[in-house]
């Protein structure tokens, strides 16, 4: 039953309505069986998040005051139940689509996976020697007891081991525990085996591992073996979740308790009572932080599963050229004509990398900003923030330190950056700069010249091409001359409160004026609305959790204002409830590419206006995080974001309807007319922009607004 008081869904049962909408990505039949692999692994990803970072906090706020959760409608205690049951149903589920859906159609297709199964007489010989001539000298066996004892018992986080219960054959009477390593992170998780009877077949490290065991321990009888895997630790997130008056008081109430922040220790299914307090005893886990899996543990290795076989992936879509930005041609000079907006990942990201490749070297470009958030030892901008620092040029860039991330990796290349005279500024408390932007800065006979990149997506995304997100290169003035403003702002790492009033009037900057606009531009369309002109407000984003610009919805709304919401993750909004929210739609979307795009649409009695921005509407990026929203001031680039938002909108294939209840209600099964997939019409439609269809749209130099696109471009 809803409280319609307090008209927020919970953000922790959101979150498994996303979890559950990616298992039926998996179920589709029509999901080629490589890909179905790769939503269980992303699901499993997902999981294991959940379990680290909502499940600690859940447990602390149990110790919270009864006053501060009634304040904040939260009852840890039967939503940890609801909770629980629901992740017990979700994996049951995981494992019957795995083992009854997607195994058998990998077969179909020609590919055998060993799966809860003995290995043929044909492979066994193969499995021997892989094991001894690859696997033997990654293993580290240890035994738990007696003599031969280790004195410290780790288990390293993210590491899949066996915990084995042995008998030595010349004394049957004494039970010995020992663990050993399984060595994926040296050797991936899955081997090839040899053909036999016409199918490519594979199998899990683990059971190659296992298949050896007896060879590992001579002289001892494996009794039982089980895989056991643990999650880092992270810190409580309630800083990211409420304000700072409630989050201090959370955190002395846990301070005052002695909170310890519980571990998160799995196993696999049906490992006995005996081995479990056991290892309770010889690790340090508490019997309520066992968390019982399936066979396989850390199944979002499946994402790694072999691609060298045909028809299990989706076809190739080969990125586009952009039309103005071919190489050949300076970056610069096309930008000093018109803006540019990259469709990724069907762009070509090749711009980006020319970008950066081009300031590197030009003479004229004296200052280079960035906000890299993660460094990826891949990432295309890392050598040419390199090369340009070695130019003479100075540049300054900006990096989160995160435990979600590899902090060693993040450290060790900002170590390689500073050594060639890069400036690096890390993330504070409060300073942490999520947004995606870049300033170059020229200077010719005439003055400065300044370039941007604007993006919804970080770069070391873009060179895998499985996000879809926009990026745009502008020199329009005011947007360069406020961006440069926030990274001068940023280089004094100092708390957003000292300089509250920077002159942001194009930018949306979170902290700063992020929030105001946006309620202004609401509070805009709910006026035309009750003037009685047409009020339209559609938001495309990945997250929606913020109560107070929630609320603003629900007023528009109430108003007549037509909203739509197209989310890609969590929604704490609840569309359809009476009087409420009558006049709201949301939509989730799950496809091939993973969404990551955040578009803000506008109707503003027909001047309309377009917003791109690298942030979520959650407390932690309106708040604790530097975003930036962004205009799209380009009439034609504004036409391309409409279509785009209306492939989204007209898509009945991939797209889900939110029920009050969060149940994602499959639109493919009501769809009558016409089928439309939006993400395969926005490949599309980056093909006809780059040969400029004249069907598409007028000509910008006309004065004309863009001409509608036809429906499923």
């Amino acid at each position: 039953m809803i409280d319609v008081s307090h008209p927020y869904f919970d953000n922790n049962l959101s979150w498994l309505s996303y979890n559950y909408r990616l298992l039926l990505e998996a179920k589709d039949e029509t999901v080629p069986a490589r890909e179905r692999l790769r939503f269980l692994a992303l699901y499993s990803h997902h999981v294991d998040e959940f379990f680290r970072v909502r499940i600690p906090t859940l447990m602390a706020m149990r110790e919270v005051s009864a006053d501060i959760l009634e304040k904040l409608n939260l009852y840890p205690e039967p939503l940890l139940e609801h909770i629980n049951e629901t992740v017990e149903n979700q994996l049951s589920e995981f494992g019957d689509i795995l083992a009854n859906l997607v195994v058998p159609d990998l077969k179909q297709h020609g590919v055998h996976l060993y799966f809860k199964e003995s290995f043929i007489p044909e492979h066994q010989e193969f499995v021997r020697k892989y094991f001894v001539d690859k696997v033997f000298r990654y293993l580290q066996p240890v035994f738990l007891n007696g003599r031969r004892s280790s004195k410290i018992t780790i288990f390293e986080p993210n590491h899949l081991y066996f915990v084995l219960r042995l008998m030595r054959r010349s004394e049957p009477s004494e039970v010995w525990y020992a663990y050993v390593n399984i060595p994926s992170q040296q050797l991936g998780r899955f081997v090839e085996l040899p053909d036999q009877d016409g199918l490519k077949h594979v199998a899990f490290l683990d059971d190659v591992v296992r298949f050896n065991l007896p060879d590992l321990f001579p002289g001892y009888e494996v009794m039982d073996c089980f895989t056991v895997r643990t999650e880092r630790d992270t810190e409580l997130s309630v800083e990211d979740d409420y304000p700072p008056a409630v989050a201090q008081k959370i955190a002395k109430q846990l301070e005052k308790r002695n909170f310890i922040q519980p571990h998160q220790f799995f196993c696999e299914m049906g490992m006995p009572l005996e081995m479990r307090e056991y290892l309770s005893l010889r690790v340090g886990v508490l019997m309520s932080e066992f968390h019982e899996r399936g066979r396989y543990l850390y199944y979002q290795d499946l994402a790694s599963f072999p691609g060298n076989f045909k028809k299990l992936d989706y076809p190739l879509q080969k990125a586009i050229n952009h039309v103005e930005l071919r190489s050949g041609e300076s970056v610069f000079e096309a930008l000093q004509r018109n803006d540019q907006l990259l469709h990724l990942p069907y762009h070509s990201f090749d711009p980006v990398v020319r970008f950066f490749s081009e300031a590197a070297v030009d003479p004229f470009v004296r200052e280079i900003f960035v906000s890299l958030y993660k460094i990826s030892a891949n990432s295309f901008i890392v050598n040419s923030l390199i090369s340009a620092a070695r130019n003479g040029k100075r540049v300054v860039t900006f990096v989160e330190l995160n435990a979600k991330f590899d902090i060693q990796e993040n450290l060790r290349w900002a170590r390689k950056m500073k050594e060639a005279g890069v400036k690096i500024v890390f993330s504070l408390p409060g300073l942490k700069v999520h947004a995606k932007v870049a300033l170059v800065k020229r200077k010719v006979k005439k003055g400065w010249e300044r370039y941007a990149y604007l993006g919804t997506g970080g770069f070391y995304r873009l060179t895998s091409r499985e996000f879809v997100d926009h990026a745009l290169l502008t020199s329009h003035r005011d947007i360069t001359n406020e961006l440069e403003l926030l990274f001068g702002y940023l280089s004094t790492r100092e708390e957003p409160k000292k300089y509250k009033y920077l002159p942001f009037n194009y930018l949306q900057v979170s902290q700063f004026n992020g929030v105001k606009k946006m309620v202004e531009l609401i509070d805009r369309e709910i006026a035309n609305s009750k003037a009685g002109l047409k009020a339209v407000i559609t938001i495309k984003i990945n997250q929606l959790q913020d109560q107070m610009l929630i609320g603003k919805l629900y007023q528009a709304g109430r108003a007549g204002v037509d909203v739509t919401i197209i989310v890609s993750d969590c929604c704490c909004l609840i569309p359809e409830l009476p009087t409420i929210s009558d006049n709201i739609t949301v939509i989730r979307l799950v496809d091939r590419y993973l969404e990551n795009t955040r578009i803000f649409h506008f109707f503003n009695r027909g001047k309309e206006e377009i917003y791109l921005s690298s942030g979520d509407w959650t407390y932690r990026n309106l708040h604790r995080r530097i975003d930036v929203t962004y205009p799209i001031m380009d009439e034609y680039l504004k036409s391309q974001l409409k279509q785009v938002l209306k492939n989204y909108l007209n898509d009945n294939q991939k797209a889900v309807r939110l029920d009050t209840y969060q149940h994602n209600i499959q639109l493919s099964a009501e769809a009558t007319g016409p089928k439309v997939r939006a993400q395969d019409a926005n490949y599309r439609l980056t093909e006809r922009l780059e040969h400029r269809t004249p069907s598409l749209f007028h000509e910008v130099s006309t004065g004309k607004v863009a001409a509608p696109v036809p429906e499923n471009v």
